[in-house]
Order: structure tokens, then C-alpha cells, then sequence
């Protein structure tokens, strides 16, 4: 049974025949086969804009990113959500040792305005602590000394995408307890169904069916699209 025996990998042998360029991969959730390089030439232009980024096709709409600077890597990661035409792509750090079957497309990075706080709650232990509830808390907007006093609090935070949206936050406020709602606004919100609150597809494909004069439970004001900066 030689094919048992295992062939021992030094680990040198495996990282040595790859770039020294910092890589990704992505994954597009689209229908539609994607073509590698109008990715490339659409997301190089903002993650790269000098030296652009390599795009190769691994099937299944999933594709290695090389990037060509190094800050791209960290835009591709920590930016976003990406989308390539309407499509949302994915993207996690490049691991040399993982299986391309075993690189898990659930999260993505995204600001979230938090609406209808009290004034004294926006700092940031409560973005932190908003953020954590939604998902993985990354950082917040705010002033030097913590506080983020606004029209709203703005946390960025890594949201799981097999997970329904949250459409709001229910904080338990001051001594007697009362429970306050804070409505949460996306932004660059990606397609999302407004029966079951997932991203990636849009009520026409849902396999849930809402019965007769029933009304969907999400909606458009769940994201915002900011003007586009001059």
C-alpha cells in the first residue's frame, strides 16, 4: 500500500514555489461563470491602483488574489463589502496548508450605523459592545477620547452572511431597565432578500414563500448608499 505510506512535505518545499507577493482568495457569489481578469482589472483598480493585483481562476468562481502592493492585501481584507457588478465577493487571507474545499466564505467586513441611541450611550464601550452583538466588533468612528456623540454611531463590524441581517439592536438602558430599540442602517449593503434577511439573493429566488397579505420583514431601509464623495 505505498499510496498510504505519505510523502513527508518539509515545509520550505511547499511556500518555496509560490510568489513572495501577499495573496487572497476570493469567492464571487454570482450565477453566472465570472471572468477572471474583468475581476482583476475591477478590483486591482481599488486595491492596487498602481501595480494592480494577479487573478487566477481556481473553477467554481473562486480566484487567488496576488497583490502587487502590499497595503492591497490589507484593503482586500479589512475594506469592503466588494462587489463585482452586482455580485458579492468574498474574501479570506490566502492559507498555503488549507484545502481550496476547506476556506470558509461567511464573513464580511461592513459599517453599520447604529440609529436612535441616547446621546450619552455613543462612545465607544457601547459600539463595542453593539458591534460584538451583531457580529465580530473590527473598530468604530469616533473622537480621540472614545466618545461619538452624532446622529448616529457608525461601528464596522465582520458579519456572518449564512446568518439573517439584524434590522436592529435592543439595549437595556439605565436603572429601571427600559428597553430601547436602535435600528441598524448597512452600508454599501450588498443584495439582500427581504423575506429571510440573507445576503447573496433576492426575494425572487427565496425558497421561502410568504403567505397571502403578509408583508416581508426586511426592507430597504436597512441599508444606506452615501452620496458619492465629490
Amino acid at each position: 500500500a505505498t499510496e498510504k505510506k505519505g510523502i513527508k512535505i518539509a515545509k520550505e518545499a511547499a511556500a518555496r514555489v509560490g510568489s513572495a507577493d501577499p495573496r487572497a482568495v476570493g469567492k464571487v457569489l454570482a450565477e453566472k461563470v465570472v471572468n477572471a481578469e474583468g475581476l482583476a482589472q475591477a478590483l486591482g483598480r481599488v486595491w492596487c491602483p498602481i501595480k494592480g493585483i494577479g487573478c487566477k481562476d481556481l473553477g467554481d468562481n473562486l480566484f487567488l488574489f496576488t497583490f502587487f502592493q502590499h497595503s492591497g492585501k490589507r484593503r482586500a481584507l479589512e475594506d469592503g463589502p466588494w462587489m463585482f457588478g452586482k455580485d458579492l465577493v468574498v474574501v479570506v487571507d490566502y492559507d498555503e496548508t488549507k484545502l481550496v474545499e476547506e476556506l470558509e466564505f461567511a464573513f464580511i467586513p461592513i459599517w453599520i450605523r447604529v440609529t436612535k441611541l441616547p446621546l450619552g450611550m455613543m462612545n465607544r464601550l457601547v459600539g463595542e459592545a453593539i458591534g460584538e452583538e451583531i457580529g465580530e466588533f473590527l473598530e468604530m468612528e469616533g473622537e480621540d477620547d472614545g466618545t461619538a456623540v452624532g446622529k448616529f454611531l457608525r461601528v464596522k463590524v465582520r458579519i456572518d452572511i449564512h446568518k439573517p441581517l439584524m434590522r436592529g439592536v435592543t439595549l437595556n438602558v439605565g436603572d429601571n431597565g427600559r428597553d430601547l430599540w436602535c435600528p441598524l442602517i448597512y452600508e454599501y449593503l450588498p443584495d439582500f432578500c427581504y423575506i429571510c434577511g440573507l445576503i447573496g439573493h433576492v426575494d425572487k429566488v427565496c425558497h421561502t414563500k410568504l403567505q397571502k397579505g403578509e408583508q416581508p420583514q426586511y426592507g430597504k431601509h436597512l441599508h444606506f448608499i452615501p452620496e458619492k464623495r465629490r
